[in-house]
């Protein structure tokens, strides 16, 4: 698959979050039920809301998408630290890539437009292999902090990796 990758701006907010929401369905289908996974996206509210997030030059925030044939196939979000406990400065908040991307480099390049090999944290759902050997390889490592998300009534272990 060739793919482009380039930053994300407010016009990208709807197919942006159409990957978010099928890199969901496609991750997370042991974890939360096919109901909830069917209902995300369609929401105009939170549309507007990530227009807005992505056309804020001043928050600190980084945002990609990768595209392939003309069409968004992932994206990557990162920035400053969320956590009042921080251990790096920088935080990845999300990368999604639809599974026909999986294996192309695309997630990989996604989170070097986002950070860089700069130092940073993220979140990751303890039930996730996938993803925790997908940042393993990018030197993330798990540092014992975790923490419980509630979605879909269902309570899920994240643990914390972080890259020095």
């Amino acid at each position: 698959m060739d793919f482009e990758i380039r930053d994300a701006g407010p016009d990208d907010a709807e197919e942006l979050l159409a990957v978010k929401d099928q890199g969901w369905r496609e991750a997370y289908a042991h974890l939360l039920s096919p109901e909830f996974l069917a209902a995300l996206g369609g929401d105009e509210e939170r549309t507007e809301r990530w227009r807005g997030i992505l056309a804020n030059d001043d928050g600190g925030w980084h945002f990609a998408v990768g595209c392939s044939r003309g069409r968004i196939v992932g994206m990557a979000g990162a920035g400053p630290a969320l956590d009042g406990d921080a251990p790096q400065a920088e935080e990845v908040y999300t990368v999604y890539v639809l599974a026909e991307a999986y294996g192309t480099g695309l997630a990989h390049a996604l989170v070097d437009r986002v950070i860089g090999r700069r130092a940073a944290f993220l979140w990751v759902f303890e039930d996730n292999p996938r993803a925790i050997a997908f940042y393993t390889k990018l030197g993330f490592a798990p540092d014992g902090a975790g923490r419980v998300e509630e979605f879909d009534g269902r309570r899920l272990p994240e643990i914390r990796m972080v890259r020095r």
